[in-house]
């Protein structure tokens, strides 16, 4: 038996033109000559990618810039003047010209591959979705959960770190790959069943109405002695003008023996039309079942296809549902960075004054400091145990500077040989004693000569004395 082609294996059903050269003949079933030409663009697309037609074989970034153009496209759905469903159209169906080019330049399409594999893209880690390899015609609840991958990946177009188009791209691909590979395999089985069948009635038909063995009929010519029954030519049916013709001649000279000999060859003749009749009424009967059955198969088909159009349908419900959620986000997200930029203006603004503020009040602690410094001064009798009268500008005395072991000026004294410090007290220089690992702690708390500090109370190596020199030159500022 010749193979059988399917019915689209002859180019027909992408709409591309090819120019194949004079010398090339068609190695593969995909011609390399091949040009898909894509919908010219319209005037509120101009500034997108322009797409150029495509020969041969489509490569990935081909197919990635018709993705590209059709999200753009989707984008702008819902503004009114904008939207063109002839376009919308077109471009869809140059993206099912090139996919079915990618297609047809994998899979063979003289015999379906039933046992053809075909493999998903790799997905990345923030898609949950496992998809595994398919092999044949997939499964309901394998194209369900390449339908639901694609969805997902997609919502991810509003975070760029996140997609990437030649995913988008294969994953679109694989989906088109198992509609294309169940279509064959429903096409296949519409179609192997009449034609097998039509394959063998034939074949019964003409050993049924082949030629029997002819009756052996007795010569009447005794002198000849030769048999005119032979066997007739079975390239013809038998009827009853050869059977009277070869009745004629086998009787050349007796005309009353030839009643005799028609009427057992007419009986024979009568009951082979019967049978013959009858196969006639069986085959138009079973011809008749294989139109219903052909019927059925027509209309399983349909429902097939219209529940893949349902699918389809409601695999773009949900991409121009997140496509209109993602313009809204877009709107928010915009309104709350301006919001934000308000806000900030407005801090800034209200930051201004207080810092101006904070400025006067730390002012005006220093001069209440002073104030407080003067009082303790214009004391008569001072001596060095004033310095525990002198606040700093918190408000804090020396003697609590540190609440786990206070301590005053008077108590390292009496503990103390070491560590003298001379301060000018009414016009008297006067010794009081700081021991040299408090000579920091009183540095931070008067807020003086912090660049002597290494760290928050630490003296630097090297500054100790000039530390108590500067200390000491404080306080008689305060008390001298």
């Amino acid at each position: 038996h010749a193979r059988r082609v399917p019915y689209w294996a002859n180019g027909n059903v992408t709409k591309c033109r090819t120019r194949p050269p004079p010398t090339m003949t068609n190695s593969g079933w995909y011609p390399p000559g091949q040009v898909c030409y894509p919908p010219e663009l319209p005037a509120h697309l101009k500034d997108v990618p322009e797409l150029k037609p495509i020969k041969g074989v489509p490569s990935d970034d081909e197919v990635i810039k018709v993705h590209a153009v059709i999200n753009v496209a989707n984008r702008i759905v819902g503004i009114p003047g904008l939207h063109d469903p002839t376009f919308f159209m077109k471009l869809a169906d140059h993206l099912f010209n090139i996919q079915m080019a990618r297609y047809r330049s994998r899979y063979s399409l003289v015999t379906f591959p039933s046992d053809a594999v075909y493999t998903p893209p790799a997905l990345p880690a923030h898609i949950t979705i496992d998809l595994e390899p398919v092999s044949g015609a997939p499964s309901d609840d394998q194209l369900t959960k390449v339908q639901d991958a694609i969805q997902t990946y997609q919502e991810f177009k509003r975070v760029p770190s996140m997609f990437d188009a030649r995913i988008n791209m294969e994953l679109s691909q694989h989906l088109f790959d198992l509609q294309m590979a169940r279509h064959m395999r429903m096409a296949s089985e519409i179609q192997s069943s009449p034609i097998s069948e039509a394959t063998t009635e034939p074949e019964s038909l003409a050993q049924t109405t082949g030629h029997p063995p002819s009756p052996q009929i007795s010569s009447n010519n005794k002198g000849s002695g030769e048999d005119t029954g032979a066997a007739p030519r079975a390239s013809q049916p038998a009827s009853d003008t050869d059977v009277h013709e070869s009745t004629d001649q086998s009787n050349p000279s007796s005309g009353q023996s030839s009643q005799p000999v028609n009427q057992p060859c007419s009986h024979v003749l009568a009951e082979r039309f019967n049978q013959v009749l009858e196969r006639l009424v069986q085959i138009v009967g079973q011809s008749s079942q294989q139109a219903e059955r052909s019927h059925q198969f027509a209309e399983r088909f349909n429902q097939l296809f219209e529940r893949l159009d349902q699918l389809l349908e409601q695999s773009s419900q949900p991409a121009h549902r997140a496509n209109e959620l993602a313009e809204r986000s877009n709107e928010l997200a915009e309104r709350l960075n301006q919001l934000s930029e308000r806000s900030n203006t407005l801090t800034e603004q209200v930051n201004k004054p207080v810092q101006k503020l904070g400025d006067i009040l730390q002012n005006i602690n220093r001069v209440l400091v002073g104030i407080q410094h003067a009082i303790v001064r214009n004391h008569k009798g001072n001596k060095v145990d004033a310095i525990n009268c002198l606040v700093n500008e918190k408000g804090e005395l020396p003697g609590l500077m540190h609440t786990a072991h206070r301590s005053t000026v008077g108590v390292f004294g009496s503990r103390s040989s070491s560590g003298i410090c001379p301060v000018i007290i009414d016009g008297i220089s006067q010794n009081y004693y700081i021991p040299d690992c408090w000579v920091g702690d009183f540095l931070r708390f008067y807020g003086i000569c912090g660049e002597l500090l290494q760290g928050t109370v630490t003296v630097r190596t090297g500054k100790e004395a000039e530390a108590r020199e500067r200390l000491g030159d404080y306080l008689a500022s305060c008390l001298g």
